[in-house]
């Protein structure tokens, strides 16, 4: 109950996120607006601990390891953005590119600094979970070097490491995206095969639908990517607007009449009547 929640609460910040991007405000008045909702949601969060019990060690686990570190990752997000584009030099664009390549080996830093961790969150390992990811465990020293704002009810020993992991993905896409051209970064991201132009022809509520689905299942980023992120990415590639999360989400959840989850049904469906067809 407390990871749908959580997961929930998410979507909304998402939207919210997503609208102060949309504002045409001054970015030091944006950055504020939305440290705002991230320290609103973090305290949701913190209630909902407080109200409700975690049904067992799996699932305090599974909010630690997934859940809390994406709210903590908005927030280092956001400041991140605002202090990088703050301090961009007005100069050359050399000099401009040499500023967002040292960004770049900051990142590199951290994760030679974090070694192990790092290849712990890449690898999704599960061995140390029970001493990373569950409060008041006491796991060796030498595994943890960056733990702040630590809450020992409602903090673990690598809750912390995992949203900056999250981050410094997020950041790392951000600073490629300003140092090369569309083309530049495609060559670097290894996508070199020639693109196929898709478009989604069907109603834009199956594809979230189907976002949902990717999402609620953790099959993008090692589960880390967030739902606004997956529509996000849906919408450039198929050319199309899905409209916001949250609203999709409460057009699924309301149907009556029909299934929920309508257009799911009709894949499964399809897909096992071509399983039988070619079994007959």
């Amino acid at each position: 109950m407390i990871i749908e929640e959580a997961k929930a609460r998410l979507v909304q910040l998402d939207e919210d996120l997503e609208l102060f991007d949309e504002m045409g405000i001054p970015a030091g008045q944006k950055l504020n607006g939305k440290l705002n909702g991230i320290r609103q949601a973090i305290a949701d969060l913190k209630a909902l601990l407080i109200q409700q019990s975690f049904s067992s060690t799996e699932e305090e686990v599974q909010f630690f390891k997934y859940v809390k570190p994406q709210f903590i990752a908005r927030q280092l997000f956001a400041l991140d953005v605002f202090t990088i584009e703050a301090g961009t030099p007005v100069d050359t664009a050399e000099v401009i590119k040499n500023y967002f390549e040292q960004e770049l080996r900051y990142m590199r830093k951290f994760y030679d600094q974090n070694k192990f961790m790092h290849q712990y969150y890449l690898l999704d390992g599960t061995e140390l979970d029970a001493l990373l990811f569950v409060r008041n465990a006491q796991p060796p020293g030498s595994l943890i070097h960056d733990v702040q704002g630590f809450d020992p009810q409602f903090s673990t020993a690598g809750d912390y490491v995992f949203a900056r992991f999250i981050t410094n993905e997020r950041i790392q896409e951000f600073l490629t995206d300003r140092l090369y051209s569309p083309q530049e970064a495609e060559a670097l991201s290894g996508m070199t095969k020639k693109r196929v132009t898709l478009k989604w022809t069907g109603d834009a509520i199956n594809l979230a639908e189907m976002a949902y689905g990717i999402w609620l299942t953790g099959q993008v980023n090692h589960g880390n990517a967030g739902i606004a992120e997956i529509m996000g990415w849906l919408e450039v590639n198929f050319q199309v607007n899905i409209g916001r999360p949250f609203r999709r989400w409460q057009s699924i959840s309301g149907r009556k009449r029909v299934s929920q989850v309508k257009y799911l049904d009709q894949m499964k469906a399809a897909i096992l009547k071509r399983l039988d067809d070619e079994n007959a």
